[in-house]
């Protein structure tokens, strides 16, 4: 998520908030769906060998979108992290989260007319396009707003459940919660593959209070620059999620920890194929601006490479494209992901205990920097149509089906 450097303010009523959340988020998944998490623990050969049966059974992998299941060549271009519209910080810092209001609609209506404007970007043949939608639990994310933009623009949605990390504001005291409960790992996972499986959380409530019928088709971590403990329980349940279901991971990371997050989640048995290590691109080993042995031995281990803040101060078109290149020509084309980690509206105020809808934050958003400027620039560097092809169509229509 891209928003800037914050400063961090005080939480209020932290344990008031754990307390009353441990009971929502104990009836989340019930003692009964925890128990079925620890058995399918058990084994990560069992829990590949029943995705197997299961996939046998249902047929060919689908991209999970916000309107509903559909074949992956259905998606045409894809923008791999986005956040349209909202980001709000509010609840990592123990307040309210911001109204939407009367400015609901309108705010829904820009968001609708910036990806109209992404599919008119695209070449022939590759639209309407879809976006993953990576706005983490209790952050911004309504499962309802994101499926009527859907319905409205035509672009295909992929939302993402998951927490966020601590790298610019405190964990969500949801997971801090769980973290320090007894089972709680297995209950995080439990929530995650309830969103993925039957339906993502709607915040209106109290937490894990109810659900939609709307299904996440990707898994959201974070990281600081060294992974954290809170940090690291997440990437766990990510783990067991991914394992159990199929659905991949994408990866928050500052200025380094991509590769501690690859390590984690390969141990765990995650598929290779379904990490997405993110926010490539500046830093990524800690120590060079442009870390290409690092993207390099991300892509050797079979995992993506996801260069997207592409036009975000120091990742400029230029650069990234130059970083891109490189992985392009050490035969790692099938492994390059893109995007811009742009949002439209951001609550600026989130440590605030009054909120005002008139108080959002209209920001200037383009989603067409990928699709125009940067496939110029990676085409005049010499990368071929079907190289294109492969970064902004087939890499993540293959690692968003399951």
């Amino acid at each position: 998520m891209w928003y800037g450097d914050q400063s961090s303010v005080s939480r209020r009523n932290f344990l008031r908030l754990c307390a009353a959340g441990s009971v929502a988020a104990t009836h989340l998944i019930g003692e009964s769906a925890s128990a079925q998490v620890r058995r399918r623990r058990r084994g990560v050969e069992n829990s590949h060998s029943s995705r197997e049966r299961v996939a046998a059974t249902v047929g060919s992998p689908q991209v999970r979108t916000v309107l509903g299941e559909i074949a992956p060549d259905q998606l045409g271009t894809v923008l791999m992290h986005e956040h349209v519209p909202f980001v709000d910080w509010s609840e990592l810092y123990d307040t309210p989260a911001a109204p939407l209001g009367e400015q609901r609609n309108a705010m829904i209506a820009r968001a609708v007319e910036a990806m109209q404007h992404y599919t008119a970007s695209l070449p022939d043949g590759t639209g309407p396009g879809a976006v993953v939608e990576c706005t983490p639990i209790r952050v911004g994310r309504y499962p309802d707003v994101l499926a009527e933009i859907s319905r409205k623009s035509n672009v295909h949605i992929i939302a993402c459940t998951g927490f966020w990390g601590e790298s610019h504001a405190s964990q969500h005291p949801w997971a801090v919660r769980l973290s320090v409960s007894d089972g709680g790992l297995e209950q995080l996972a439990g929530l995650y593959i309830k969103e993925i499986t039957e339906g993502m959380e709607d915040p209106a409530g109290a937490w894990g209070e109810r659900f939609t019928d709307i299904k996440a088709g990707i898994i959201k971590c974070a990281s600081s620059t060294y992974l954290k403990p809170s940090e690291r329980f997440c990437h766990k349940a990510a783990a067991i999620a991914s394992v159990e279901t199929g659905c991949p991971i994408t990866t928050h990371t500052t200025d380094g920890g991509g590769l501690e997050q690859l390590q984690l989640f390969l141990e765990s048995g995650v598929d290779p194929g379904k990490i997405i290590i993110g926010h490539q691109g500046n830093m990524d080993d800690r120590e060079n601006q442009a870390a290409h042995e690092y993207h390099r031995r991300i892509a050797g281990e079979g995992c993506n490479v996801q260069f997207d803040r592409v036009g975000h101060g120091k990742y400029t078109v230029e650069n990234q494209a130059e970083q891109i290149l490189e992985l392009v020509n050490s035969g790692h084309i099938k492994q390059i992901l893109v995007s811009h980690d742009s949002a439209l509206y951001v609550y600026p105020e989130y440590a605030l205990m009054e909120k005002s809808a008139e108080r959002w934050k209209s920001v200037e958003a383009d989603f067409t920097i990928c699709t125009v400027q940067l496939r110029k620039a990676l085409a005049d560097r010499g990368v071929g149509e079907a190289d294109l092809q492969a970064i902004f169509v087939e890499n993540p229509q293959r690692v968003l089906a399951f």
